[in-house]
Formats: C-alpha cells, sequence, structure tokens
C-alpha cells in the first residue's frame, strides 16, 4: 500500500507539471497573438494609404496629374480644391514629355478655365494641346433642421453645416454662420433645405409709428429732428417719416434702428 501511495503521488506531480507547462504555453500563444493584432493594426493604415496612391496613379497618368499640381498652384495648392479635367487627348495619357504649361484661359467665376501643354513629340519637335478644366472648391453648406416660415428669424440650432466641393465662387450662399444668423425668411422653407441669399431679407428695423431721429447732413450742417415712421423698412429701404415738429412727410433712407436720414 505504501509503495501504491508514493507511485500515485509522483503521478499525480507529474500531472501538475504537465498542467503548469500547458498554461504557460497557453499564456505564450495569447501574448503572440495580441502581438499580432497590434502589428496588423499599424499596418492597415499605411496598407490603406498605398492602395489609395495607387489607384490614384492609375486614375491619373503622370501628365494629367502635373496639370492639376498646376492649377492648384494657383490657389496655393489648397486641399480644399480639386481639379477635374474635362478632356484630355491620348497623347497626354502616354509618356510625352512635357515641355511647358501655361494658362489659356485662367479660371473664371465658374471655375472653368484652360491649360495650354506644350509636348515634345520627339526628334525635336514640339506640339501645343489644349485641355480645358474645371475648378471645385470645397464650401460649407448650411441646411434648415426644420421648417422654417415665413419673417422668422434664424437661430444657431435650426441648422446643421454640410461640406462639399461646388465650381464658382458660391457667391449665393452664406460663407459662414454669422451671415446667417438673426436673417429673415422671404418665405416657407421646408426642413433639409440648402440656405441661400435669395431666401434671406434683414429683419424689419423700424416700425409703423416708431419715433425715430430724422437726420439731414451734408458737408457744412448736421440736423437732427425727431420723427414718426410712416412705413415699416428694413436698413436701406426708402421709407416715408413724418415731422414731428413741422408734421412735414418727408422721405428718407432707413440707416438704423433708430434712424432715418434724408438729402438736403
Amino acid at each position: 500500500m505504501l509503495i501504491r501511495f508514493k507511485v500515485q503521488g509522483s503521478r499525480f506531480k507529474k500531472q501538475e507539471a504537465r498542467n503548469v507547462m500547458s498554461c504557460g504555453l497557453l499564456s505564450t500563444n495569447k501574448a503572440c497573438v495580441v502581438c499580432i493584432l497590434a502589428c496588423l493594426s499599424c499596418l492597415v493604415p499605411c496598407i490603406l494609404c498605398l492602395v489609395a496612391s495607387v489607384s490614384y496613379a492609375s486614375e491619373y497618368s503622370a501628365v494629367e496629374a502635373r496639370i492639376m499640381r498646376f492649377v492648384k498652384e494657383v490657389y496655393n495648392d489648397s486641399d480644399d480644391i480639386q481639379v477635374r479635367l474635362n478632356t484630355i487627348t491620348n497623347q497626354l495619357k502616354e509618356k510625352d514629355k512635357v515641355k511647358h504649361i501655361t494658362f489659356m484661359k485662367v479660371p473664371d467665376m465658374n471655375g472653368d478655365g484652360i491649360c495650354t501643354v506644350e509636348i515634345d513629340t520627339g526628334a525635336g519637335r514640339s506640339k501645343n494641346v489644349q485641355v480645358p478644366f474645371r475648378v471645385f472648391v470645397k464650401r460649407k453648406l448650411f441646411v434648415l433642421k426644420i421648417d422654417g416660415k415665413k419673417d422668422e428669424a434664424i437661430r444657431r440650432g435650426d441648422v446643421i453645416i454640410k461640406e462639399t466641393y461646388m465650381n464658382g465662387k458660391g457667391d449665393g450662399y452664406p460663407a459662414s454662420l454669422e451671415d446667417l444668423l438673426g436673417k429673415m425668411l422671404k418665405r416657407d422653407i421646408q426642413a433639409n433645405t440648402i440656405v441661400t441669399y435669395q431666401m434671406l431679407q434683414d429683419p424689419v428695423a423700424v416700425q409703423r409709428g416708431e419715433i425715430v431721429n430724422i437726420v439731414a447732413e451734408n458737408k457744412k450742417l448736421v440736423v437732427l429732428v425727431k420723427g414718426m415712421m410712416i412705413d415699416k423698412g428694413r436698413i436701406g429701404d426708402t421709407v416715408r417719416v413724418r415731422n414731428i415738429s413741422s408734421g412735414k412727410e418727408i422721405v428718407g433712407r432707413v440707416t438704423a434702428h433708430n434712424s432715418v436720414a434724408i438729402d438736403f
């Protein structure tokens, strides 16, 4: 019985040693897996960048890419600029040597322009090829989140900002949120509509019956009297106002929230 007990005890010790070794191997394997995953997470962005570069290179020839860079230099090579070539000859898609690039027509208000590309066709000869292009600029557009009602003022929480590339200067769209806030809607506007200046108007500066300052000014004299508004108006509007002292009706221009200017 004693001998059997010892043998069994030695077997127990061996089994325990095997278990310890197994646990050690499992821990080591887990550590290796974690290291591999960490390496992959670092490599993935690099792989994506390489794929993007390869796809860009396959999409545009070396000549096309050079023309685009030439146009972008006018805009200080900004990342907010995209250049698209309207048409390009097969010669430019080949590996011809570009000698010179100039503007035949610089980009206009709509972003349209034309480049003249001088290429070396071999044997000391050159050829000029015209390449029309269009410039697109990244812009912020302001979109109504809710339905807007006529004569309601736009508040900060009423709009969201979306970015897109547009051709032209985009003068019809507010450039910043400050250009939009406080403006009144000219008509009812549905939600998810892009806001343009044509939809907006300044708030009413003077109301009918309001007491205002009538300012008559020239190079030598300034006259200030009180008047009562006959019309309501926004800044810049031509309105009628009655001189309280004389009772005379005068036509003037709204210059501030309590001021109407007249010429004399």
